[in-house]
């Protein structure tokens, strides 16, 4: 009698839990919810007063939602969980003692990084670790790679087409941003994309069973990828690109066996040409790459100033000024052209945020993360021997480590160079949330229980994913509503500048019903009315002084407000109270020669012609061409 082979699909043994397949519902859900996370990073909105940020974590907070409706296939480490609410814990400290407590802990515009984005970043951290754990799919794993590939193609044609010239997206700004709004986060999320397509397409290329269009479509989403790389002309994203094409080029070749580590070698030089090369090509990026550009210089050494004037904030608060408080903590080194809410790198942002304590957990939780997720893609990717037989047998499995393996090493990739380019910039949703889904790939471990299929009605599984929908689909609705108000914002906004004054308070007062502990919506309706003030708008000048307070009283000691102030103070009238509010404006921020200047004129307004005399000095000094300081000192001169 001949022997018959055992399938590669055995039946379970008596009394071993019987896998249950996904219920489509649920299996939809979490691919919808990893299209949308990668989407937001794209996602805008175009009535609103910010665009780019907002609708971000909303459209982000929803896919999260979907996440929780999702089968989980891997879930966050108690290490993890654990780091993360250290961190809290310290940040949480930091702002409680911080100037402004209630604001920060919220966020500052235009970013609020605070309550209202933060937790967007850690769903996103979440879903990634719970949807894309070990247990994920191939499938899956395909869907995050088809999701991102669909993302880069979209951001590059914008790239494309902004780079020729036109202009999609209605914007004065001469490096747009694409579909994120800023040319840095353009550059660094294309880099980023490159990193979890490259290792695809090769596979794609190099895989014969690969269908014709699926090669297609990744390979052009890779090429666009890297295009919007190099019209963004960011040296962040360039940089993040080559640290991109250094890592991958690594793991590669602790991969590959033999003389097959030269292939890699080889990729990587000639990815690295057509990369540096397209940046040579392209005149603009060539200008700021070689620092021809003027533009260019003066931000390379903007960078060294920002770090400088954070080092001085640091040295009076070394345990930092809490989360979102470096813009009013930097006030002393702003001028009117140089309003910073972050320092341009993300060790420096950490700092601030809660002084060393914070630094050691948050560069602990980031090297932890790293190490696991290395560790994970070396046991997939170089496995033990199996025969030709085995591998056959197995072939479902081989496939699905092989997609995991990628993604992994594309994780990495991707993480090291955000990690490279946030030295210079700053933390954004467009770029972020992509990166925090990754940083869950890269931490996540198999569910408790081992793979979770369909619960049994009356559980309390169920329950508890109910109870956990239902609290994040209430916090999605918020961050949605939040969202609303940046339309009449904009709207409030964009009245005042045409002297519609009843048509912009009614806007305002619309946006603030809406988010009535934000601080910097009233700030931003004082500056809206000071300006229609300036222009002896009837009615302006009352309503600026009402909102400059009303965002005072919650946040005191921010520049742009209290100058609001003045200016209706003083077009309404009162010129002591605008020199009153003047002379504290001028200690707060004494670098902005717009504030002397402003000042100089309301002290000669009031008859105190020799202070006038000094703040008109001190105002030239700050900018010998200051048009009005000058035609004010050739007024003095006369007196």
């Amino acid at each position: 009698m001949m022997s018959r082979t055992v399938p590669a699909k055995r039946m379970p043994q008596r009394g071993a839990p019987r896998p249950v397949l996904d219920p489509p519902g649920r299996r939809r859900a979490a691919t919808v919810a990893l299209c949308l996370l990668v989407a937001s990073s794209i996602f805008f909105l175009p009535d609103a007063f910010v665009r780019w940020f907002l609708p971000k974590d909303a459209l982000a907070a929803i896919a999260v939602v979907l996440a929780s409706v999702g089968v989980a296939r891997g879930r966050l480490p108690r290490w993890f969980v654990a780091a993360a609410s250290a961190a809290l814990a310290v940040a949480l400290l930091s702002v409680l003692i911080s100037a402004a407590p209630g604001v920060q802990l919220w966020g500052r515009w235009p970013r609020y990084e605070g309550l209202v984005t933060l937790p967007v970043y850690f769903g996103a951290v979440w879903t990634g670790a719970r949807l894309l754990g070990p247990t994920a799919p191939t499938n899956t794993l395909r869907t995050l790679i088809r999701a991102i590939a669909t993302a880069a193609i979209a951001l590059g044609l914008v790239s494309l087409l902004e780079a020729a010239g036109a202009r999609p997206i209605a914007t004065d700004l001469a490096r747009p941003g694409s579909l994120t709004g800023n040319a840095t986060d353009q550059g660094v999320l294309g880099a980023i994309f490159c990193a979890m397509l490259i290792l695809p397409v090769l596979r794609a290329w190099t895989e014969p069973r690969k269908a014709l269009a699926e090669r297609a479509w990744l390979s052009t989403a890779l090429l666009l990828a890297a295009a919007t790389v190099i019209v963004s002309a960011s040296r962040a994203g360039l940089l993040a690109a080559v640290t991109v094409l250094g890592i991958l080029m690594v793991l590669e070749i602790v991969r590959s066996p033999g003389r097959r580590r030269l292939r890699p070698i080889g990729l990587t030089a000639l990815a690295g040409v057509v990369l540096i090369g397209g940046a040579l090509a392209v005149p603009f990026t060539r200008s700021r790459l070689l620092g021809v550009s003027p533009l260019s210089t003066q931000s390379l050494e903007g960078r060294f100033t920002f770090w400088s004037d954070a080092a001085d904030v640091l040295a009076e608060r070394p345990l930092g000024v809490g989360v979102n408080g470096f813009l009013n903590a930097n006030s002393r080194n702003s001028t009117s052209d140089s309003v910073l809410d972050s320092p341009h790198n993300w060790v420096i942002q950490v700092l601030l945020a809660g002084g060393i304590p914070l630094l050691a957990v948050v560069v602990g939780l980031l090297v932890t993360a790293a190490v696991v997720g290395l560790r994970s893609w070396r046991r997939l990717c170089v496995p033990e021997p199996v025969s030709a037989t085995a591998r056959r047998s197995t072939s479902g499995l081989v496939s699905a480590d092989a997609a995991r393996s990628d993604v992994l090493a594309g994780a990495l990739a991707a993480l090291g160079g955000f990690g490279v380019a946030l030295l210079t910039h700053f933390t954004a949703p467009s770029t972020t949330i992509v990166a925090a889904l990754l940083l869950g790939v890269l931490a996540t471990r198999a569910p408790d229980g081992g793979l979770r299929g369909q619960i049994r009605p009356g559980s309390t599984r169920l329950a508890a994913t109910a109870v956990r929908t239902a609290i994040l689909g209430v916090w999605s609705i918020w961050l949605v509503i939040l969202v609303s108000a940046e339309i009449p914002l904009a709207s409030g906004v964009s009245n005042a500048a045409r002297d519609d004054i009843q048509a912009a308070e009614s806007a305002f007062k619309a946006a603030y019903a809406i988010r009535p502990w934000d601080a910097d919506l009233a700030g931003i309706a004082a500056q809206s009315f000071a300006a229609a003030a300036d222009a002896r708008v009837p009615g302006a000048a009352a309503l600026s002084v009402h909102w400059a307070e009303l965002s005072r009283a919650a946040l005191p000691n921010t520049a742009t407000t209290e100058r609001a102030l003045a200016v209706g103070q003083f077009a309404d009238g009162n010129a002591p109270g605008a020199v009153k509010t003047l002379d504290a404006l001028v200690e707060l921020a004494p670098m902005d020669p717009t504030i002397a200047v402003q000042n100089a004129i309301a002290l000669y307004t009031n008859g105190n012609t020799d202070d006038a005399r000094r703040e008109v000095k001190r105002a030239l000094a700050l900018d010998p061409t200051n048009d009005v300081a000058l035609q004010l000192e050739e007024i003095l001169r006369h007196e």
